[in-house]
């Protein structure tokens, strides 16, 4: 029996799949039993998976439009739900479900904020390209997918030590008793009454299978890593297609490894979930009443704005392992079109009861791999998706996996979000002004997600506030506790505020041409851009241009817009 008061809830954070990580949370509502969260679980995966088909199909085929504009990218480019959701799903449906709110309400405020923000990026499917390179150039967009891929990072490793919650609380969670009790004063020896004791629960880790232990113990390590030491197997020995297919193949050999494993007597992997899974399923069996939660918005309109950005960027690069131009009026076309789509996926999945779909380029490598660019793949892509969605014991399935297997393998893929930032903000020349921008984005994102009560206690601590104000109140507080929103935010602005610099002007090599010699160099430098090769960087000192021969570069030169001569790639 103690008398120290909880030291504070925290944020609770899931390295799940945004299907698995609302079950997560509903797992915290009392009028819910294990088996209405077990349901609202497997519902929510297949509704996520029938959401992303029909996008993805739509995506895929590329609806003609009025005005020369287009509905979807029209290549082979997946639809998918964005991580980038994550820390606001999770800062919403926590605040809302601490102020009383069951999980169905808290859920429902989110997917209606989502509808309506969703618009966003239809908005910005009709800006320029210049307006938005100058407001989102590639120093704000990189820094804040760093800040992004850390602040996943970190919920990946709590579900990989046994789940978030148990992590939260990992010292034990102080329940409230009935007094009177007595406490002694260590240094006075003076003894105090008092009405209300409080009384440390251990909690222990759920969402294992039948085994509960404490966080960070052995068996959820070890089943975590097992996924980490195939992911690096697999890239030390695998061949290319193996390489491609690490991520499945790994989380399939934790989860086969978690099937045969024991603790205590008890196992990681039980049939009932998949025992009381449906057959067949379908969107809307399940319902949640719709709301708009008003501090959300301003941060969902950011990350929005971001996976916009980096949907511009995933359609060129599905254009150039395709072999289709990536400037030029056919790729603004595209372009236009897969944000589009973004935007009416995201108001469509919400009142479909899924989180919002962005468009993937993970595709991209078996596109490379393969030389298949067929749209007839992505509408069997999508298709098996939807096969997928209707089987219930389908998502049943997805939900056996141990929350300390998903967390391996998740912890490698937000790494992977870090690493994309990262290599976006080296492509920039690291001029004194952008090392500034990327500073002070990084100080106050990185500082905010180490410290996010920082922002949460007393800043604003006024119990006596109207609703309007305590409106506003509610909305800054959950900037300033979301790293990634206050970090985009401070690079925005410091972007816009800060003159330019220019970088370092390489001089051009004094070396005489070696072509004089009788010598055919690879590389020829020049101070101008020679050709048109799309690939070549415009905005250095120093161009190095290939010496290309293939029809190839005629076709670029030319301007078509089909396929490489090769065949490589053919689009249907």
């Amino acid at each position: 029996m103690g008398t120290s008061p909880p030291s504070g809830t925290g944020k609770e954070e899931s390295a799940h799949p945004p299907p698995l990580l609302i079950s997560a949370y509903a797992a915290n509502d009392p009028t819910l039993s294990t088996t209405d969260v077990d349901t609202i679980a497997q519902y929510l995966v297949s509704a996520a998976l029938l959401v992303t088909s029909i996008m993805t199909a739509i995506q895929v085929t590329g609806i003609p439009l009025p005005y020369g504009r287009q509905w979807g990218a029209g290549i082979l480019s997946v639809m998918g739900i964005s991580f980038t959701t994550y820390p606001i799903a999770v800062s919403t449906i926590s605040a809302l479900m601490a102020d009383g709110h069951t999980f169905r309400e808290a859920y429902g405020y989110l997917l209606g904020t989502l509808a309506c923000v969703g618009i966003t990026p239809v908005v910005i499917s009709f800006f320029p390209p210049r307006v938005l390179k100058r407001i989102f150039p590639p120093i704000v967009c990189g820094v804040t997918i760093v800040l992004i891929g850390i602040n996943l990072t970190g919920a990946g490793m709590a579900n990989w030590g046994g789940g978030s919650f148990c992590n939260t609380y990992a010292d034990g969670l102080w329940i409230p008793q009935a007094g009177p009790c007595t406490v002694t004063n260590a240094t006075s020896g003076e003894v105090t009454t008092l009405s209300t004791c409080y009384t440390n629960v251990p909690i222990m880790c759920s969402g294992n299978g039948d085994v509960m232990l404490p966080f960070g113990s052995g068996p959820y390590v070890g089943l975590g890593f097992s996924v980490f030491v195939m992911l690096v197997i697999i890239e030390l020995f695998g061949s290319p297609f193996l390489r491609n297919c690490a991520v499945i193949i790994s989380l399939l050999f934790g989860y086969m490894l978690a099937g045969v494993t024991r603790a205590d007597g008890k196992r990681f992997v039980t049939g009932t979930k998949i025992a009381n899974a449906p057959a067949i399923t379908f969107l809307w069996v399940h319902t949640f009443p719709l709301n708009v939660y008003g501090p959300a918005v301003l941060p969902l309109i950011i990350v929005f704005t971001i996976t916009s950005i980096e949907t511009v960027g995933d359609v060129a690069a599905t254009e150039e392992a395709s072999f289709l131009q990536t400037s030029g009026p056919a790729h603004n076309k595209r372009t236009r079109g897969a944000l589009l789509n973004d935007g009416i996926s995201g108001i469509f999945s919400a009142l479909a009861t899924s989180l919002p779909l962005t468009t993937f380029a993970q595709n991209n490598g078996i596109i490379a791999l393969t030389a298949v660019a067929s749209r007839q793949a992505g509408w069997a892509c999508a298709g098996w998706l939807f096969i997928f969605g209707l089987i219930g014991k389908f998502g049943g399935v997805i939900t056996t996996i141990p929350n300390c297997v998903l967390g391996g393998m998740t912890t490698f893929l937000f790494a992977n979000v870090i690493a994309s930032g990262i290599k976006i903000m080296i492509s920039q020349h690291f001029t004194r002004r952008n090392r500034f921008v990327i500073a002070c984005a990084l100080a106050l994102g990185i500082g905010v997600t180490l410290v996010p009560n920082w922002a949460q206690n007393n800043l604003w601590n006024n119990p006596n506030l109207s609703e309007g104000v305590q409106g506003v109140r509610d909305a800054l507080i959950l900037i300033l506790e979301t790293g990634f929103t206050l970090g985009a935010l401070t690079a925005i602005v410091l972007n816009l505020l800060l003159p330019d610099e220019k970088g370092l002007t390489v001089p051009e090599p004094d070396t005489p041409d070696l072509s004089v010699q009788g010598a055919e160099p690879s590389v020829r430098y020049s101070s101008k851009p020679q050709g048109k090769d799309p690939l070549q960087s415009q905005d250095t000192s120093m161009h190095m241009t290939k010496d290309y021969s293939t029809d190839m570069q005629k076709q670029n030169d030319s301007g078509s817009d089909t396929p490489g001569a090769n065949n490589k790639a053919p689009l249907v």
